[in-house]
């Protein structure tokens, strides 16, 4: 039996690749090299900028997540999935080949290697929120909250929740784009919000349980769950620079 499919004709005998696994990329158009063509600071801006770009997009469809499975928008929610192929994916990639590049095989200075070696821990924990958007998308057809017809508000605080906390990652990024330990400060001052409304979605969940929800409110307390891992992620990144 084939593992992705059918199998073709007697002509070949291996299985169709599937979309997901051929990014559509040429790595040749990166211009890797042993050496810097120009630079060095103009190397790591252009590394900065592509972390950031990829960190934007991260956070738009973290938000976009919690908007798409608290009013059940299955149109939003698959764009976050086409998103993520589209764009999110090439990106990682890009900055990946980036800075395993640049600090492997170039000889790079101290403060150099610095950056680089922050970018990629940037770039891991980029990873990690870009699968928890997916796994919070995922839930649009399977939770439902009361009012879904009210955008900007739910019985849980997740809209300002995912708001917040995408600007928690933006404001993370930041503070190494920038190097204003600033951003910081403020990322993890405002993981005390986060912490409010997760102690109180997490309280009103558990005091309403009951066999006949118990689906439901699993899967909401999922999203809870993975907001407020997300705010954590930011928090680790921010510790970095402050």
């Amino acid at each position: 039996m084939a593992l992705f499919g059918k199998k073709s004709s007697a002509s070949s005998k291996s299985a169709a690749i599937p979309s997901a696994f051929t990014i559509q990329i040429d790595p040749s158009k990166f211009n890797l090299a042993t050496k810097p063509a120009g630079p060095v600071h103009e190397q790591l801006e252009t590394m900065k900028q592509r972390l950031t770009k990829l960190s934007s997009m991260v956070e738009n469809n973290l938000m976009n997540a919690v908007r798409a499975s608290t009013k059940k928008n299955k149109d939003l929610a698959v764009s976050i999935f086409a998103t993520d192929e589209q764009y999110i994916q090439k990106l990682k990639f890009e900055v990946e080949y980036m800075t395993l590049a640049y600090l492997n095989f170039q000889s790079l200075d101290e403060a150099a290697n610095k950056a680089v070696a922050d970018a990629r821990f940037i770039l891991g924990q980029l990873e990690t929120l870009g699968q928890y958007a997916l796994n919070i998308a995922n839930k649009t057809e399977y939770i439902q909250l009361a009012n879904i017809e009210i955008l900007h508000k739910d019985e849980y605080d997740l809209k300002p929740m995912g708001d917040d906390t995408a600007e928690m990652i933006k404001k993370a990024v930041e503070a190494y784009v920038s190097g204003n330990s600033k951003h910081a400060t403020e990322t993890l001052d405002m993981m005390k919000k986060i912490e409010g409304i997760y102690q109180k979605a997490v309280a009103k969940l558990k005091a309403e349980v009951n066999d006949s929800n118990i689906t439901n409110y699993t899967g909401i307390l999922s999203v809870v769950e993975h907001v407020y891992a997300s705010a954590e992620i930011s928090c680790v990144i921010a510790k970095r620079f402050c």
